[in-house]
């Protein structure tokens, strides 16, 4: 015979448990030399986000981005891709973690030797074992995602800009990386084009079901397709929140960037004397 309680508990459904992050930074510093450039950086995206990192001119979003993606080693603090701390991985582990992790680079980055089809397939001849076929099939069917069907025999010197950064789209999920990154998508690019990266990025996401990490200036596109936006300033993050968050931030370097408005801080005697000195 059951009692009561017996009966109220069994309707009650258990928690969730708690989902991993797809990337979890805590702690990160860094730096060139004596200049440290990061610090103390933390931040946890979670599957299926597209997480946006904004920033002025030298705010360190790239250099960021480069730790993330294991081009670079942090001073102190640690990077968790996909449940692994790429900062503790020897370059045979940490060659093996990046086969589940694709990056789109700023320029493209095609190899201007190959055509577009030859470097589609380059992610599977590295990283897997298939018939020469199959990858055919595979960087065809990474064309058609992107919208370049028939453009394969082409060189990249053929393409256009934008299509140029389609084909390194197509590169990077060749492999169907459940961790996609981009460096400054719509860098270079009219806005028609730009939005049609932008359209191509949410499509990914929820076709594909990827994170996405995205490295970008432009302030139009970072609040069409982000989850959430960080934004860096001088090497720390100035704050994280949803677009919606930001957009009613109260800190008036958030909103001068969303503004594009000029930075008024008033330049501290001294401290421009000690930067003239060298001893800033």
């Amino acid at each position: 015979m059951t009692t009561q309680a017996q009966e109220n508990s069994a309707d009650i459904a258990p928690p969730n448990p708690p989902v991993a992050a797809a990337v979890e930074v805590r702690g990160l510093d860094a730096h060139y030399g004596q200049n440290q450039v990061l610090f103390d950086l933390s931040l946890s995206i979670r599957p299926s986000e597209i997480m946006v990192i904004m920033g002025g001119s030298g705010s360190g979003k790239s250099t960021f981005l480069r730790h993330l993606i294991g081009l670079e080693r942090p001073t102190s603090g640690t990077i968790e891709l996909l449940g692994k701390d790429i900062t503790r991985l020897g370059p045979v582990e940490l060659l093996d973690q990046c086969r589940g992790i694709g990056v789109a680079f700023q320029g493209g980055a095609l190899f201007s030797s190959l055509s577009v089809l030859e470097n589609i397939k380059l992610p599977l001849r590295e990283h897997t074992r298939l018939d020469e076929k199959t990858m055919d099939i595979m960087a065809r069917m990474k064309l058609e995602v992107v919208n370049l069907s028939g453009f394969g025999d082409l060189m990249p010197s053929e393409l256009s800009g934008g299509m140029l950064k389609r084909a390194a789209v197509a590169r990077a999920i060749a492999t169907d990386p459940k961790l996609l990154f981009f460096d400054e998508p719509s860098a270079g690019l009219d806005p028609v084009v730009s939005a049609a990266l932008d359209d191509l990025i949410l499509r990914l996401r929820d076709a594909m079901d990827m994170t996405i990490v995205v490295v970008t200036h432009e302030i139009h596109s970072a609040f069409k397709i982000a989850d959430r936006i960080t934004i860096l300033d001088s090497g720390r993050i100035l704050e994280s929140g949803t677009p919606d968050q930001l957009r009613n931030s109260g800190n008036k370097r958030v909103e001068s960037l969303l503004n594009r408005r000029p930075d008024d801080t008033p330049l501290d005697p001294d401290e421009y004397l000690r930067r003239l000195a060298g001893t800033a």
